[in-house]
């Protein structure tokens, strides 16, 4: 007999805890499930403003081996969200005020050298080279990326400083530039 209620004691305390765990893990799941609503009302509130919403990739689709002055003209774009990025001049323009992230890719062309700059009005930001410091290594790459501060209307390019040339693919290019509002 003494037993059994030994039994019956430890059954109703592991039933306890079992609930306790249960309403430990409800409570868990509910914070969990409202967190992904307030997150999943944000998302459908960002989608729909795209106002608030930029981005953009372009590429070049044929190689230069005697380009050595003034902008790169990205003429194949891949994603121009907000509209900011112009394949006729290679310039982006803020359509409104943010941080945003830059990143350069640029592809040397058969041994050469060449060093280009994101500009943001004007001025240099940072340079990505890609040195071919032997004839063994005639494909080189260079990347840098950037977090700039804009105001509505500033413009961001890439720009030659120096070197020769740039090689990319017709299909899938390698020499990029792309911008997105964080």
């Amino acid at each position: 007999m003494l037993q059994k209620r030994n039994d019956i004691n430890k059954t109703i305390g592991d039933i306890r805890t079992e609930v306790k765990q249960s309403q430990y893990d409800h409570l868990k799941l509910s914070t969990t499930v409202s967190s992904l609503e307030v997150f999943r009302m944000n998302v459908t509130r960002n989608k729909c403003d795209l106002s608030k919403r930029v981005a953009f990739t372009a590429g070049v689709l044929s190689d230069s081996t005697s380009w050595n002055s003034g902008t790169l003209v990205y003429n194949k774009v891949f994603n121009n969200v907000g509209g900011g990025y112009n394949p006729t001049n290679g310039i982006f323009t803020a359509p409104v005020e943010g941080e945003y992230v830059f990143y350069v890719s640029i592809q040397s062309y058969n041994a050469n050298n060449i060093y280009v700059d994101i500009v943001l009005n004007g001025t240099s930001k940072v340079r990505a080279m890609a040195n071919s410091y032997n004839t063994n290594d005639r494909w080189e790459t260079g990347t840098n990326l950037v977090t700039l501060r804009l105001q509505d209307g500033d413009m961001v390019w890439v720009r030659h400083h120096s070197g020769t040339g740039y090689h990319t693919h017709s299909d899938i290019p390698i020499t990029t530039f792309s911008g997105f509002l964080i």
